[in-house]
């Protein structure tokens, strides 16, 4: 095939030196090598990220330059930061800025409390109604229902992939319950 195309039939070429124009004493091999660019270029490989579409189930920045995605920030890059002593740059890319969410949490038993509106007297919306002023929302009041009460409820701020590995071990029958630093000693039926 070599031959056809005007080339040696071994793949030998006589050379000539390019200090001195002479013929070398001996053939090399040589052949035509075609090769083409790869398109690691950093136009083509650059992400930014602002906000952004996220994921329905973890409430996280979803994957992939095609989507708009998030980059991945891996154990490796956060072992980086800790070694660094990065720690506020850490809170921010894995909490604030992933899936920052806030909870209440019952301070005597530890449980993560689902909204249970205890209903507020209608009669100041009504009036503001009346008035013509916009009605405002009520403010939501939280109540423990293992506790059965709405004392000693904290508001803590937490990723939201937590709450949705708490929503996983109960449907496993698996209790999580959480101990905050500034928790009450006693419920209030027990208290003075």
């Amino acid at each position: 095939m070599l031959a056809s195309y005007g080339f040696n039939y071994h793949g030998t070429e006589t050379l000539y030196s390019g200090f001195f124009g002479t013929e070398m004493d001996c053939e090399i091999f040589i052949g035509p090598v075609y090769y083409q660019r790869l398109r690691h270029m950093v136009s083509d490989k650059f992400q930014v990220r602002t906000t952004g579409r996220i994921d329905q189930i973890t409430r996280q920045p979803i994957g992939g330059r095609k989507h708009g995605g998030g980059i991945r920030f891996g154990e490796m890059e956060r072992d980086a930061l800790l070694a660094h002593g990065s720690s506020y740059l850490l809170h921010d890319r894995l909490h604030s800025c992933s899936d920052y969410h806030i909870a209440d949490v019952c301070s005597f038993c530890g449980s993560l409390l689902t909204a249970t509106v205890i209903k507020s007297d209608t009669q100041k919306k009504a009036k503001r109604e009346m008035l013509g002023l916009p009605t405002v929302r009520p403010q939501k009041n939280f109540a423990c229902q293992a506790c059965k009460t709405s004392k000693g409820m904290e508001t803590v701020a937490m990723p939201y992939v937590f709450r949705y590995l708490a929503a996983e071990l109960a449907a496993m029958n698996i209790k999580l319950e959480l101990r905050l630093s500034n928790k009450s000693e006693l419920p209030p039926s027990q208290g003075s």
